[in-house]
């Protein structure tokens, strides 16, 4: 008789209290015509001929205040979401509330620009619970706006209380190749501010905010260099070292620590990096390698996943969070560095659309994935994306990879009449086009893998962000799983009750 295999959700358990520090706020531009802002231009004697919005939080006679809301985003477009993290709402940054009191929020305006708010969200690392601060009403020159706000729980914490893996305990049974991650591209540039930021950033979020964001696919650029301002092995950006035409925004050794600190604080979440341009790789790839080991195989806590090479078969999120190694690493390696011995570390084959995998001669340590990445003309609109994404996700169904990549971006030279739009005025064009084009590529049940956009902040008019996005659809691929489970277990159920019954015919 078969055994009977009982289907269980795998349950992470992560203490919760009723604490919720704050470390991003979103709001949201009434659709009314008129309801918009342009930010100040001029400002003269206390008066401006723009608008801006500064927001008070208040709980317990304890109060903090962001200053004036502001990014490289063309921030209170009519019907438009805007999103400031971390550092972007100063003081408010960590901020501590009580779930079980009243929170209380005054948005103060400026200017002679008026503006009207349907409301403002309180956010945390998570999306779990946040705070709803109605508004609706139009604010001019120094006039400001009171309101309550009302504490929001979904439908999955009022029930489980756990954060499960990467946001949802049905997330726990998807398997890594499974799972959709949210991504940044080139994420280190924002570790500082650098110059020429118009061209060279991709991002105005460090690596914390990011992960505060909800991000968890982090494409990084690296180099080792002592030269134009660089201190060893840094994370960059750039064309051309060799002739000055790259920046350096960091050391990886801090970028990695403060990310092993904040998984350290945050056991529930399973992240990727993906090291992929690296420049003056003699130098740099050795280096990193080093790096990557001291930091997160050499000391307690989190440690990187060694589950692929170690077996052949990815881990699900549940298993890689049980065991604490919550860091997965995949590395494009041109010098031979990267080994079977080195299990920590998978070496990555990168494949474009239209090319055959199969010429890649792939060994059993190594990983295969397409990227969609095409350095298109932006436009009016960054619509070229949704056609090289289309290419991609055709390419990769007829020729499968591990996982399938799919860029929201192009580079500086390739947007604007002469070449010289920011990067960040690139993104908000492009970030809106990320669900038709994850909608659009449904080949594959678990496809795409990861999502990579330039400032995942700036949403535009797009209904959800990147990391909103992806958790819906990863729900809808944790609900596939479940129901698989179920059909194996009713198939087997059937089959033990057919015995049974043969079995009782066979004594009488």
């Amino acid at each position: 008789m078969k055994m009977l295999v009982k289907v269980s959700l795998a349950i992470i358990v992560i203490s919760t209290c009723n604490c919720f520090n704050i470390s991003k706020m979103s709001t949201k531009t009434s659709s009314i015509p008129g309801s918009g802002m342009d930010k100040p231009g001029i400002s003269f004697f206390g008066w401006s001929n723009g608008g801006s919005y500064s927001i008070t939080i208040c709980q317990d006679e304890r109060c903090c205040t962001t200053g004036k809301l502001n990014t490289e985003d063309n921030n209170w477009e009519v019907g438009q979401v805007d999103w400031f993290v971390g550092s972007q709402i100063e003081e408010c940054s960590y901020f501590s509330l009580n779930t079980e009191s009243p929170v209380l929020l005054t948005l103060q305006h400026k200017g002679a620009n008026a503006g009207l708010l349907e409301w403002i969200k309180i956010h945390s690392w998570h999306s779990a619970f946040d705070f709803l601060c109605v508004v609706e009403e139009r604010l001019d020159y120094s006039s400001k706006h009171v309101t309550n706000c009302e504490l929001q729980e979904t439908d999955h914490w009022k029930s489980s209380k756990e954060f499960g893996c990467n946001g949802r305990l049905e997330f726990c049974d998807l398997r890594f190749d499974q799972f959709l991650f949210p991504g940044t591209h080139n994420s280190g540039t924002g570790q500082s501010e650098g110059v020429y930021k118009c061209a060279y950033k991709n991002q105005d979020l460090n690596i914390v905010e990011q992960l505060e964001f909800g991000i968890r696919f982090f494409d990084i650029d690296v180099i080792y260099s002592t030269t134009f301002g660089c201190s060893g092995l840094e994370t960059g950006h750039g064309s051309h070292p060799e002739i000055g035409l790259y920046q350096c925004y960091g050391r990886m050794d801090a970028l990695l620590r403060q990310m092993k600190k904040w998984l350290d604080q945050h056991p529930s979440e399973v992240v990727a990096l993906n090291f992929g341009n690296i420049d003056w790789p003699e130098e740099t790839i050795p280096s990193l390698m080093e790096t990557l080991i001291e930091e997160f195989s050499l000391q307690d806590g989190v440690r990187i996943n060694k589950a692929f090479k170690a077996t052949g078969s990815w881990p699900t999120l549940g298993e890689a969070v049980k065991s604490n190694e919550r860091l997965f690493i995949f590395l494009r390696d041109s010098i031979g560095a990267v080994t079977e011995n080195e299990l920590e570390i998978v070496k990555e084959i990168k494949v474009k659309p239209g090319h055959d995998v199969a010429s890649k001669n792939l060994t059993e340590f190594e990983a295969s994935i397409t990227t969609s990445y095409k350095a298109g003309d932006v436009g009016s609109d960054c619509s070229f994306v949704l056609r090289s994404n289309a290419d991609a996700c055709k390419s990769e169904n007829q020729t499968e990879t591990d996982f399938l990549k799919l860029s929201f971006f192009s580079k500086f030279g390739k947007g604007g009449a002469i070449g010289t739009e920011c990067v960040h005025k690139m993104a908000r064009k492009c970030n809106q086009w990320v669900k038709q084009a994850v909608d659009q590529c449904n080949y594959r049940n678990f496809k795409p893998n990861f999502l990579l956009v330039d400032y995942p902040n700036y949403q535009a008019l797009a209904e959800q962000n990147i990391v909103q996005l992806c958790q819906a659809v990863n729900m809808e691929r944790a609900n596939m799983v479940i129901k698989n489970k179920e059909g194996v277990m009713e198939q087997v159920v059937e089959e033990d009750m057919s015995e049974n019954r043969s079995e009782q015919e066979d004594q009488i």
